[in-house]
Parts: structure tokens; sequence; C-alpha cells
């Protein structure tokens, strides 16, 4: 694909996207709209090849490649924590709670006390203040762990009858999620995406200064991340996780999984897409019909396939939406295309010759483009 000397200089800027996915599945592991820090840096060895008099350079055949991503997030999503670690995320988590409790007698009763976190003595509680004449010396206890019993009761706490005692004991809650941090990492590997969005400078009839015009995509089919549990946090800043990892090689196949096309592999992709580009024409220049030469035959009540490409940026492309071009027959007595206009295919109607002729417009310059190819029915 040859350049052009009037490019749309495009600049990427902004806060990044950020996706990650099940390789085997393809379901959602982890997902930020604000990486505020995204760098991929790929490096190799250069691999000389020196001979000759002098030793002199005759070549170079690189090697080592590897492709590094700096990714970190302002949003601390436990979801995103949970992969660099490879931990397990689950609900019910164990979390305080402090509740006011009104003596009757000497006891107290807690409603469904479970055990801290990481706790060895099973569940416990803190009684913090009383409002009655024993407040003192609940309050110089206070730090005393004293035992809950299965049925409720905290052990060696002595109440006074219409006291009210601050409590402070530990619960399971349904919607508290809760990260289990293995003492073994293990990163996941994932597909990772991410989006940039790009800006073009130039002024033009298509593209107005400043104007965000395309989003840029970053795939990695297998991507380990780097940087267990990284969560960085100030007094005057928001927290940041950080999302940084490796590419692995992928080795893509056609579409039965079985012949790889590249035998070194590939680390990932970068796609360009015009932003409300549905259609999918905003870079077309060109539609042509391929490999029919001086035209196409066929034969009278048979149908003919009629193969047609886009040129995006002077290369031949597959269309990928059908809908965006239009084809014409000039003698619908002899060869007609199928009602709608939208199909590459001719049906012969009689014995002589048409035009077929084919139309897209670029949806962003609103330049129009055709090709035509004559049709014999014998």
């Amino acid at each position: 694909m040859n350049y052009t000397f009037t490019p749309e200089e495009l600049f990427s800027k902004g806060i990044v996207e950020a996706e990650f996915f099940d390789p085997a599945t393809d379901n959602l592991l982890g997902y930020s709209k604000y990486v505020v820090d995204f760098n991929p840096a790929g490096s190799m060895n250069e691999g000389e090849v020196a001979a000759g008099p002098g030793n002199g350079l005759v070549m170079m055949i690189p090697d080592s490649a590897r492709l590094n991503i700096t990714a970190t997030t302002a949003d601390s999503a436990l979801n995103n924590m949970a992969l660099p670690v490879g931990g397990t995320l689950t609900g019910g988590g164990i979390v305080e709670t402090v509740t006011g409790i009104t003596a009757f007698d000497s006891t107290l009763t807690l409603n469904n006390a479970a055990a801290p976190l990481g706790g060895q003595n099973g569940p416990v509680c803190y009684v913090l203040t009383s409002t009655g004449a024993d407040k003192a010396t609940v309050e110089a206890n206070s730090g005393t762990a004293y035992p809950v019993n299965t049925d409720g009761t905290i052990v060696g706490f002595a109440a006074v009858s219409g006291n009210t005692y601050c409590v402070k004991y530990f619960v399971a809650r349904s919607s508290a999620l809760q990260l289990s941090i293995p003492a073994l990492f293990a990163p996941k590997v994932v597909r990772a995406h991410f989006a940039v969005n790009c800006y073009a400078k130039n002024v033009s009839g298509d593209v107005m200064q400043g104007s965000l015009i395309k989003i840029r995509h970053y795939v990695f089919p297998y991507y380990y991340f780097t940087n267990p549990l990284a969560d960085t946090l100030g007094q005057t800043s928001t927290g940041t996780v950080n999302l940084s990892g490796r590419c692995l090689t992928y080795q893509e196949a056609i579409s039965n999984g079985t012949c790889a096309t590249n035998t070194s592999g590939y680390y990932g992709y970068i796609v360009d897409e015009y932003v409300n580009d549905a259609a999918g024409t905003a870079a077309v220049d060109g539609i042509y019909f391929i490999g029919l030469g001086a035209g196409a035959t066929v034969a009278v009540g048979n149908t003919v396939v009629l193969p047609i490409k886009y040129s995006v940026n002077g290369v031949l492309t597959e269309i990928s939406d059908m809908d965006q071009v239009t084809f014409t027959s000039s003698a619908t007595g002899v060869a007609t295309v199928p009602e709608g206009g939208h199909t590459n295919t001719v049906t012969g109607v009689s014995a002589g010759t048409a035009n077929i002729t084919a139309t897209v417009t670029n949806n962003r310059t609103g330049v129009t483009y055709t090709d035509t190819i004559g049709v014999t029915v014998s």
C-alpha cells in the first residue's frame, strides 16, 4: 500500500479503553475505559551478519523480538486487579460492621457473626463503648477480641441490663466482592484490546482541524500480565492499577483451525477505524470488477457471479457490506440484476450484450466511484 504526500497526519491522544477476554471462551474478564498510560514498546536483537574484508556488515537477521505493553488504569476494579495475580473473585466477602445492642440481661447477642479474614479463632467481636456507667471500663477494653458462639452470644463480656453497647464484628455480605490473592501468582493469559482516539490535523472538505477521525484498535490475542497487584494511590490522586503485560506469539489459522498462515506467528494487530463508518466506505477510493478480462458470459436463464472489490488506499479489498454498492444493467431485456440492485449477480434474459455498472459513494468525502463490465448472454 503506497502512502501519499497529503496524509491525514493522525495524532493519538487521550484516555484509552481496555478489554480483556478469555481466549478459550471469549467471555469478558476485565474492562476499563480509564487507561491513562498506554505504551506499546517493541524490542529485538539486531542479528548482525558480518563477513569479508574488515568484517563488514553484510546484512541483518533480527531475532528475539518482544512486544511489551505498559498500561495503567485510573479505576480500581477488582476484576482488573484479579487478572495479574490469577486470583479468585467471589461474592459474599467478609466485612466489618458496627451496631448498637441494648442489653436485657448480662449477655449480648449478634446476628450472622463471621470470622475475620485470616482470623484463627472463629467469629470474634469488639465492644467499643457503652451508654451506661461502665463506659470507661468498656472503652479501656475496646481492643479485646471476644469470641462469639454459634448462637450469636458474646463470650466473656458482662453487660449491664438497660445499657446500649456499640459492637464491632464481622459478617459476610452477599454483594461484597472478595479477591483471594494466591501465594503463587498465576497471571492470566487473555485476549487484550486497547482502543485509542486518533485526531486529524490537516484542514480540507472532509477532515476538520483537531477533529476525532479514527479509533485505533490494538489487539493482542495472547497477553500475559507482568505486574501483579500494583495498586497505587495518593491523598490527592486516584488509585491506579498496573495492567502492563507482554504479548505471546499467536498462530493465526484459516477457518478450519488447522493450517497456520504464518509460521513465525503474530504478536498482535493494529486496526485504524474511521469514526461513524458503519458503511465501511470512508477510505474507499475505487471499485473494480475482478478477474473477468474483457467481460463475462452467461447462458439464457442462468446466473453468473461478478467478482468485485473496493480499492482502499490503492489496495484491492473485499467489500464488507454489499448494501453500499448498487448494480444496474444497461439492457434489462438482455441481462438483469436482482431486485434492490445490491447483489453482484447477473441473470441472462435473452441473447445479446448488456453493460453492468457498479456504484459506491465514499460516505466521508461524498465522492462516487463506478466500474462497468460487459456481459454477453447466449
